[in-house]
């Protein structure tokens, strides 16, 4: 088997998954509402060719006019150039993307698939006519955090603000990704070409695609890209954004996905260069002033990413906790350093924190006794604990009465927007109340 398909189950599978893609195009919705009707790619394209379902014209179109030849052609060109195919369900499709409202049904790889592994990613997005001052940022900022380690750049390889990105993050020996709006295999743009070699050469970059090979940027690729980007990626940092830069779309994909967002505060508040970015920190977008912020918006709500073992420490994690410049207090530390524990022992009380108070909860909801609880008591004192708003709460209710749920299914039930219920969902994973699974699947804790 080719090295690019040694990670796949059912490599003969590609067939079908490049047919859906074909027939659907990237960014489709309904391809996942008709997936989850049939048992595989193979029994949803025969179903489709076999007219089972209600498509719209284009789609009927599509279906009839591509054949599976021609994705065999598409599979046999990928494997002879090394572009890796990686379908929904396979164990390498980034987990932190296959959460978002709508993941890609297929992406399309090349370099090193290994990047796709580390869930600690930040994005940069910004203007391809960077200011000065905003290569400046760039270059102090995204170089800042890959110095301190673990952390992989992800970006959108467009001139300016997103090829400083790459170019820093390989300066400093990080890993970074590119998300294309064309085929992997489409020198876009040109300009780029050398930083795209580089990437390639060092082993330390990959170009991820939903895009066939050969596919040319089309303007309208664009912001179905961003979704991508962004959905990589635990914070969207934007550097530089005029009032309709396309930044500021990643920065409102980020946002529904229930990501976070931070922004540098402009050079000059009356210069029509940053006005987009004026409104992201209008609206509440976390101002970014340095690598030291960056670091605490992605840690701040995420304790779930952080290691509790000294030895297993992240090097960005052991100088975010270990520092005095303020930016501990911000997420709760510098009050637990008042203990003189180790740095693993406080970042493990950050941790637990919410466990505890969990568990406090539903002790005072049960009499006090001299003797120890069984097992059993104190899980349902648990159980009985609930989450402070209300929609959490219908949530929490309605995962315990169900089991295991896809999230289009709990909007439908609660009639919750999808985006208001990720959102939700974040919050309760992070309180403890729900954990996520596979393909958008919950479940009650």
């Amino acid at each position: 088997m080719p090295e690019q398909e040694s990670h796949l189950r059912q490599p003969e599978m590609l067939r079908y998954w490049v047919w859906l893609l074909s027939v659907f195009g990237a960014g489709s919705t309904l391809v996942f509402r008709i997936l989850r009707q049939c048992f595989s790619a193979q029994d949803a394209c025969e179903r489709i060719r076999a007219g089972e379902f209600a498509l719209p014209a284009p789609i009927r179109k599509n279906a009839a006019s591509v054949t599976l030849e021609q994705a065999d052609s598409i599979v046999y060109f990928c494997r002879q150039h090394s572009i890796a195919l990686l379908p929904v369900n396979e164990p390498v499709y980034p987990a932190v993307l296959s959460e978002i409202d709508t993941p890609p049904v297929l992406l399309t790889a090349k370099g090193n698939l290994g990047l796709l592994g580390n869930p600690f990613s930040f994005a940069v997005v910004g203007t391809r006519r960077p200011s000065p001052y905003t290569e400046r940022v760039v270059t102090q900022i995204v170089g800042g955090v890959c110095r301190k380690g673990g952390f992989t750049v992800v970006s959108g390889f467009a001139k300016g603000v997103d090829a400083l990105a790459h170019r820093t993050a390989l300066d400093c020996g990080a890993n970074t990704i590119a998300v294309l709006g064309c085929g992997v295999n489409v020198n876009y743009p040109h300009e780029n070409m050398q930083l795209r070699e580089r990437m390639l050469a060092e082993g330390k970059g990959l170009f991820l695609s939903e895009y066939l090979p050969g596919t040319e940027p089309f303007p309208a690729n664009f912001p179905r890209r961003n979704r991508i980007l962004s959905g990589l990626s635990y914070v969207t940092a934007v550097m530089e954004a005029g009032a309709r830069s396309g930044a500021l779309v990643t920065a409102q994909c980020a946002g529904d996905q229930g990501r976070q967002v931070c922004c540098v505060p402009p050079a000059d508040i009356f210069d029509a260069r940053y006005a987009g970015g004026a409104g992201l920190l209008r609206d509440g977008a976390a101002p970014l002033m340095d690598a030291q912020d960056l670091l605490g918006v992605f840690y701040q709500n995420r304790e779930h990413c952080i290691n509790t073992m000294d030895n297993e420490m992240r090097p960005a994690q052991m100088h975010l906790f270990a520092d005095s410049s303020g930016l501990a207090s911000r997420i709760n530390v510098a009050l637990l350093a008042q203990s003189g524990g180790t740095q693993a022992e406080l970042v493990g009380s950050v941790v637990r924190s919410r466990q505890r108070e969990i568990a406090a909860a539903a002790q005072t909801a049960q009499p006090a006794v001299e003797t120890e609880m069984p097992a059993s008591a104190v899980k349902s004192a648990a159980s009985a604990v609930l989450p402070d708003s209300e929609t959490g709460i219908r949530i929490v209710e309605y995962l315990r009465a169900n089991g295991e749920t896809y999230a289009d299914d709990i909007a439908a039930a609660l009639d919750l927007d999808l985006s208001e219920l990720l959102a939700e969902l974040t919050v309760l994973e992070l309180d403890g109340f729900a954990e996520s699974l596979f393909g958008k699947h919950y479940r009650a804790l």
